[in-house]
């Protein structure tokens, strides 16, 4: 069994190449650093330039949520926690857990909202 799915994905500049996780066993893979690497002439290999920075993580946990949430909420405009809950487990595969992680990243970036009508309801934010 793998602990991870791994991608290796070319950067903005073409010598550089991350490697990201697309999926982990426990945890979330936004919350994965990215690794960069690229080819070293003079070692004739690949070496490690070290990580993105955490903004850059931060970036790419928004963007893909901000997705996400755009995914769920293009069926039904609004949702309970638990059902929101589900939605990303469903979409993103991952534990409660780290469903609820990602729903407390999502309020703070004002990805979703509560809904001002009913409170017990969420709905899409600001994006």
């Amino acid at each position: 069994k793998a602990a991870a799915i791994l991608s290796i994905e070319r950067e903005e500049n073409p010598e550089i190449s991350v490697v990201k996780a697309l999926k982990v066993r426990e945890g979330s893979p936004l919350d994965i650093p990215l690794i960069q690497f690229s080819w070293n002439k003079e070692q004739a290999m690949h070496t490690y330039m070290g990580e993105k920075p955490k903004e850059e993580r931060d970036k790419r946990k928004e963007t893909e949520l901000s997705g996400v949430a755009r995914s769920i909420f293009s069926g039904k405009r609004y949702y309970t926690y638990v059902e929101l809950c589900e939605q990303i487990q469903s979409a993103l595969d991952v534990k409660e857990r780290t469903a609820k992680s990602y729903i407390r990243f999502m309020r703070e970036k004002e990805i979703i909202l509560k809904d001002p009508s009913n409170a017990s309801y969420f709905i899409i934010g600001h994006i």
